[in-house]
């Protein structure tokens, strides 16, 4: 799957599996006002390292799926935000080496 960045996503689905799957992408990130939506699938390694920069705030923010999968659904700050994406970055990198 293809990453892709979305600026704003006009949907009101619940189902996020097939929002994804419908983009042909693994993330949506969803950016307004300083804020950003996450919402992606990822392996559980990925997740971790996704998550790591909430500091146990990430309560509430996945899901575990079957195949070791992870669901993140999180509304975070843009640095956040960002940070979340730099490290998911890093864990997909380590993983292809």
């Amino acid at each position: 799957m293809r990453t892709s960045i979305a600026l704003q996503t006009p949907t009101n689905s619940n189902d996020l599996g097939a929002l994804l799957a419908r983009r042909g992408t693994d993330l949506i990130l969803a950016v307004e006002d300083g804020n950003a939506l996450i919402r992606c699938h990822v392996s559980s390694a990925t997740a971790a390292a996704m998550l790591a920069p909430l500091k146990g705030r990430a309560a509430g923010l996945f899901r575990a799926l079957s195949g070791n999968l992870v669901e993140i659904d999180a509304a975070v700050t843009l640095a956040t935000a960002i940070r979340m994406l730099e490290a998911k970055a890093a864990a997909e990198s380590r993983h292809l080496n």
